[in-house]
């Protein structure tokens, strides 16, 4: 079997998967502001509860209550794991019982709702 080589990217270039998780980010609306800046919107200036997701980016939501999922529309359920992390349901049916956070994009006064990831656009 022969040796692997090893790859030398420039100091410069990120891991593969980094180019996929801004992407992701952006097609699920995850561009709330990182720590150590406050969890405010910054389109319209409203406080709201951060959440960080499994790859690094943070989404903003209306407040730290879940809602019924089936009442949250697709591609904007939110669920949280024991340790605080959020991931997005994607177009998946929830669960029976399912609670899922509400993103603060769907009710951001500074954006129309085909703005908001997910949104159906016409």
């Amino acid at each position: 079997m022969g040796e692997l080589e090893a790859v030398h990217l420039p100091v410069d270039t990120g891991a593969a998967w980094e180019n996929v998780d801004r992407q992701q980010a952006r097609d699920e609306g995850a561009d709330g502001p990182a720590p150590p800046a406050p969890p405010v919107c910054p389109r319209c200036g409203y406080r709201c509860e951060r959440r960080p997701t499994y790859y690094g980016a943070h989404v903003l939501f209306e407040n730290a209550e879940r809602q019924p999922a089936h009442l949250v529309p697709v591609g904007h359920r939110w669920y949280v794991d024991p340790g605080g992390r959020v991931w997005n349901g994607g177009t998946g049916e929830p669960a029976p019982g399912a609670r899922s956070f509400v993103p603060h994009r769907l009710r951001c006064p500074a954006l129309a709702l085909v703005d908001a990831p997910g949104a159906p656009h016409g």
